[in-house]
């Protein structure tokens, strides 16, 4: 809660140092030392897309909202030594919900369909429009825990090393329910009236195996030879407007052709039909941490490292999106594969700050954050980081009164994506933040922090060309609450 209102925390003093500057809890007195916090937080997301046959655009809204985000922090200090542990989430703390689903889901239901049976049929314009229901939800939360022992050198200089455990859990859930196309075609949809795409398919199905069935019968008949061309009128005309007859094509080849167009079908009334996700993913890791404090007279100067933490996420998955079948086996191509992994490293980290007291009753403090994006496995994203990300904060403080300060920040993140970085599910903005808030000493041993924090992201703008124009946005609004306790 104190960060909500004061963002340059890297050089704190207080108790929330035990994950902001845990070199500095050499500085508390002796004994135990408590914080408790939770931040409520509202995020929303908006996915902007001016493609024009699209259902439900041109904006996707995601609301994502975490009323309970709590952190823990305690340390014990005797001497020189001080022994802390925290619990915070350090990722994720929220659920996004699209009630209308997100522009990939279209693409993949709608766009994708109509393109490949205007290809089939060989017309531009036998299919232009279509429907969709589409939903999704998602949550993600990275647990940390984190302890360790900070080492009094002298009275000017403190060193801390320590370890966090990170526990991460997303969960994905949505449908693409009720796809229907108004596909032009005399054998199956002569009108172009709106119909279910599953209907579509199932028709071109049993055409085909009608088809088929009947030439094999004149085949076993002897009416027909397996090696003479093919002169059935209505057969050469299907499979002509299908893109499939060649000329001198024979009775056999023809059946065989007419066998594959079925299966072909029959695996497309799969694809179009009402599909369903649900998808755990869960992943554990650690993060070595250590850190350095100098205190010099009105001056605290401090500096953090989070070595890189190698986190894999694997799927445990009930329900999945069909994507396809695999062009040589066969096998069913899903979004989330039952037992797949996810490569979500988190990356190294600097944080350093300085806390500056040029008066009794003001404090003014800055800070950084950077973090080596560039160094991990994002399976394959990493390629699109063009810079690594970094943040800077600067913050003041004033006490009113011996219980009573007020305080107010500002921070800007940079966070160095490239165009190709973003998606649907997940995308990064640079931002600026401003914070204010206050504390006050109920007691000798009980501060109560609170404090308000607004974040305003800068929209990224992602065009394919020829194709859409895609704007990602955000903004997010967050109140905390924590309680210190001294004893």
């Amino acid at each position: 809660a104190a960060w909500a209102r004061y963002f340059s925390r890297y050089a704190t003093t207080e108790v929330d140092a035990v994950f902001f500057n845990p070199a500095g809890l050499a500085k508390l007195s002796n004994g135990l030392h408590l914080s408790i916090n939770n931040q409520s937080i509202w995020q929303t997301q908006t996915l902007s897309n001016d493609f024009a046959l699209l259902n439900y655009g041109p904006d996707y809204i995601g609301e994502v909202q975490a009323p309970v985000f709590p952190s823990i922090y305690g340390a014990f200090k005797l001497g020189k030594i001080v022994i802390s542990a925290g619990f915070n989430p350090i990722g994720g703390g929220g659920g996004a919900k699209y009630d209308k689903g997100v522009p990939s889901f279209e693409f993949l239901s709608g766009v994708n369909l109509m393109n490949e049976l205007n290809t089939l049929l060989q017309d531009p314009t036998a299919t232009t429009a279509y429907s969709v229901n589409t939903f999704l939800e998602g949550t993600s939360v990275y647990f940390g825990g984190q302890a360790g022992v900070t080492y009094k050198l002298n009275d000017m200089i403190s060193v801390f090393a320590g370890a966090r455990y990170v526990s991460a859990s997303n969960h994905y859930s949505g449908y693409l329910k009720d796809l229907q196309i108004n596909t032009t075609q005399a054998f199956l949809n002569p009108t172009g009236n709106m119909m279910p795409a599953t209907d579509f398919f199932q028709g071109g199905a049993n055409l085909a195996n009608q088809a088929y069935t009947g030439l094999n019968e004149d085949l076993n008949a002897g009416l027909i030879a397996p090696d003479d061309p093919l002169s059935d009128a209505v057969m050469i005309g299907a499979l002509d407007a299908l893109g499939l007859y060649q000329s001198g094509m024979t009775n056999s080849q023809a059946v065989l052709t007419f066998m594959g167009l079925e299966q072909s079908f029959l695996a497309s009334v799969t694809l179009v039909s009402d599909q369903e996700v649900d998808v755990n993913q869960t992943g554990t890791g650690i993060t070595p941490i250590v850190g350095i404090h100098v205190s010099l007279p009105m001056i605290d100067i401090a500096l953090k490292y989070e070595m890189k933490t190698a986190l894999q996420l694997t799927n445990e998955t009930t329900k999945d999106f069909l994507m396809g079948y695999d062009s040589v086996t066969g096998a069913p191509i899903t979004m989330y594969p039952d037992g797949g992994i996810t490569n979500a490293d988190m990356p190294a980290m600097l944080s350093g700050g300085v806390n500056v007291h040029p008066v009794n009753k003001l404090m003014v403090s800055a800070g950084f954050e950077y973090y080596w994006d560039k160094n991990v496995n994002w399976d394959g994203r990493e390629q699109f980081i063009e810079s690594n990300s970094y943040n800077v904060n600067v913050s003041a403080q004033y006490n009113l009164t011996k219980k009573l300060l007020v305080s107010g920040a500002y921070q800007y993140a940079n966070m160095g994506v490239g165009k190709n970085y973003q998606t649907d599910l997940s995308y990064s903005l640079s931002s600026s933040s401003v914070g204010f808030g206050g504390a006050y000493d109920i007691t000798s041993f009980l501060r109560l922090n609170v404090g308000y924090t607004m974040v305003m992201y800068a929209d990224d703008v992602v065009e394919v060309p020829n194709f859409y124009t895609q704007t990602y946005s955000k903004n997010t609004r967050l109140v905390a609450v924590g309680l210190d306790f001294n004893f």
